[in-house]
């Protein structure tokens, strides 16, 4: 591929966009092979449509062609001047003829968050910029494939989300450093997010956030269906993990993301079982404690048995907590192995990886929610 290449468009940037205000005079004289002209910053390709393809320069326009370079519109919105930068174009993955675009006119004294939204492949634009922090300019605007209306915006300041089409943004920070968040990529259920100078961030499975609702924060609780899991086979090295002074990033952990809403502070005991095929209950998360789960990365990678290492290295399990708002436990989806055998957990008495579909099962004030979900098995295994 790539051996030739042919040219789509003209030249897509403003022929003269003028001196901005900011530059001196030294700065305003000077001009490369390109004269004065911009460049193109950003391309969005429809995932809908593939003739389709938006264009944005760091000069202030906006082009479209829905025929695959046979013609050019400008659909540039009236409000961006020249030299006003479009630093992301994203087309819709519902409707070919939405797409967003962010707006950068830092370098112009302007950090005011500017995104844009058109309904009618650009002939109409819509400011959606309500609730975005004032003074804080936008790098980047993404759609979840998966939910309409959940996007996810990326200023130099922070992540922020909007889950009714950009009408409303909300912060999406958490743990994230107050940092330029310049990119945004979702890869199945996890939102990837790239920052300058913070390294890149995962937030591992966002399947509640595509589900989340008013009414859904109007009741007293809920259990949002768990995305599918597939339950990984540990590496076979005999456990030597990385010292705890070598530069790392955290793996997600092992198992099933069950995500549950409080809207208020829960008074009495609460708890999540998962139950098998049959209604058998295989582990109880507590508010009044529970047992662990079978510990997986045995000695030659099997689940359970002898731990591969000390409880030094093991994950400390997160506190089952039943305060006001969204929250999270992981299921690791091993069992004992029946007529086990053997002495303190070691070799005789392996547990056993567990898949298929299973329920969730949360009680909380008398009331019970349930939802089902699927454990695949680690698609490494036939290789094994």
């Amino acid at each position: 591929g790539a051996k030739t290449w042919t040219r789509i468009s003209p030249d897509l940037t403003r022929p003269d966009a003028g001196v901005p205000f900011t530059l001196d005079s030294a700065a305003a004289a000077q001009a490369d092979r390109n004269g004065k002209r911009g460049v193109i910053y950003t391309i969005g390709p429809s995932p809908l449509q593939a003739a389709t393809l938006w264009v944005g320069t760091d000069d202030g326009l906006l082009h479209l062609t829905t025929n695959d370079g046979g013609s050019w519109q400008n659909v540039t919105p009236p409000a961006i001047t020249a030299w006003s930068r479009l630093t992301a174009v994203e087309a819709s993955h519902f409707d070919p003829g939405v797409a967003y675009a962010s707006v950068d006119r830092h370098q112009l004294q302007d950090f005011e968050p500017y995104i844009y939204r058109t309904r009618d492949f650009g002939k109409s634009w819509q400011k959606i910029a309500r609730g975005l922090p004032a003074g804080v300019y936008v790098h980047t605007v993404k759609e979840d494939p998966i939910r309409r209306g959940l996007l996810f915006a990326g200023t130099e300041r922070g992540a922020f989300m909007s889950l009714d089409d950009g009408d409303n943004w909300e912060p999406l920070q958490l743990n994230l450093p107050v940092t330029s968040v310049r990119d945004f990529e979702i890869y199945g259920n996890d939102l990837i997010v790239a920052t300058h100078g913070r390294g890149f961030w995962v937030i591992d499975d966002i399947s509640s956030l595509r589900q989340v609702t008013p009414a859904i924060l109007a009741a007293d609780a809920y259990l949002f269906k768990p995305g599918d899991a597939i339950n990984v086979l540990q590496g076979g090295d005999n456990g030597t993990p990385l010292q705890k002074d070598e530069p790392q990033a955290t793996n997600p952990p092992n198992g099933a993301a069950i995500d549950y809403y409080l809207k208020a502070n829960a008074n009495g005991r609460v708890t999540i079982e998962i139950l098998g095929t049959t209604g058998e209950v295989l582990h109880t998360f507590s508010s009044e404690g529970s047992a662990e789960s079978p510990v997986a990365g045995g000695r030659g990678g099997r689940v359970g048995g002898i731990p591969s290492v000390s409880a030094l290295w093991r994950p400390t399990p997160e506190p089952f907590s039943v305060s006001a708002g969204m929250h999270r436990v992981v299921w690791l989806p091993v069992a004992p192995a029946p007529n086990a055998t053997g002495r303190g957990g070691g070799r005789g008495n392996q547990a056993v990886a567990l898949t298929g579909t299973f329920t969730a099962r949360l009680t909380v004030a008398g009331k019970t929610y349930t939802q089902s979900f699927t454990v695949r098995p680690d698609p490494r295994a036939r290789e094994r």
